[in-house]
């Protein structure tokens, strides 16, 4: 049964890229150029992001190696990162 959930429901790196853009842009600050600011703790205690992602870290760092987000560090573990910022990249579509 598991393996077969499994190919059934495949993992959209896309998608979860995109939700990393619209959940850091609705957490955060807007930067002057129109990108996004927040923290790890920002999203990782967000209620509704808490239950959209299945993987939050595993997300960030798909964000990040498409060029999509940065954060510094190679690990974002909690309560030790709670502080570290995620900078949106590319502003949100009009």
């Amino acid at each position: 049964f598991f393996i077969w959930t499994c190919w059934k429901m495949p993992y959209d790196v896309e998608h979860e890229i995109t939700l990393v853009k619209w959940y850091v842009a609705k957490v955060g600050t807007k930067q002057a150029d129109g990108t996004f600011k927040c923290t790890f703790g920002d999203i990782f205690y967000d209620e509704e992001a808490e239950q959209i992602f299945e993987s939050l870290v595993g997300s960030l760092k798909a964000a990040r190696r498409n060029g999509v987000l940065d954060f510094k560090g190679q690990m974002l573990l909690m309560p030790v990162h709670k502080d570290v910022e995620l900078h949106l990249l590319q502003p949100l579509p009009e």
